[in-house]
């Protein structure tokens, strides 16, 4: 049988393993975060340009005779 002390002990490690696991989730998460940034930032940029070809297209089919 084991004393108070040893399972307050085990808790103990118990508890400070969850603790790092929990750290290291959260950096994980962080990391997760910054990544759907940049791609949302990316995803926008690229609508940009393409809103920005077909104007130039459009822009191109004006120019051709009408028949």
């Amino acid at each position: 049988m084991m004393t108070t002390e040893e399972k307050i002990d085990r808790l103990t490690g118990i508890v400070e393993a969850l603790a790092s696991t929990v750290v290291s989730h959260d950096n994980q998460i962080e990391g997760l975060i910054k990544v759907a940034e940049q791609q949302s930032a990316q995803i926008r940029q690229q609508s940009e340009q393409i809103a920005s070809i077909e104007r130039q297209w459009q822009a191109y089919i004006n120019t051709l005779p009408h028949q």
